[in-house]
């Protein structure tokens, strides 16, 4: 009976396989996007650009930003990987399923006062 409780709580391995396709496509789209901006912002010191200096440095604050909101879009994922019982009902990659477990996760993380449990979710 016990390895039927411990079955159900481990993540099958296509799910497992979804939530990692999401995480490494996250990662990746936040390298890209970093790539792109440190670009933007060599050429400016290069002076190989057209640009006013003032749009270069708004390039600055972006780089934290982008950083919050990715690690934003990717706690979720270890959330749903590491307590897989009570997010059983959702299949990544599903974009749907995907906000579905944003929501939830910072939902409860919201309302528990920053702090998230197991028997919350």
């Amino acid at each position: 009976m016990s390895a039927n409780l411990l079955a159900s709580k481990t993540i099958p391995l296509l799910r497992l396989l979804g939530a990692l396709a999401l995480l490494v496509s996250i990662l990746g789209g936040y390298g890209l996007l970093l790539h792109a901006k440190w670009q933007l912002l060599e050429e400016a010191l290069a002076g190989n650009t057209a640009g006013h200096a003032a749009q270069h440095l708004l390039l600055i604050p972006l780089l934290p930003i982008t950083a919050v909101v990715a690690m934003a879009l990717v706690i979720p994922l270890f959330v749903y990987v590491g307590n897989y019982a009570a997010f059983a009902s959702l299949a990544l990659p599903r974009p749907d399923h995907y906000v579905q477990l944003l929501f939830r996760v910072y939902r409860q993380w919201l309302s528990a006062g920053g702090k998230l449990k197991d028997k919350d979710l």
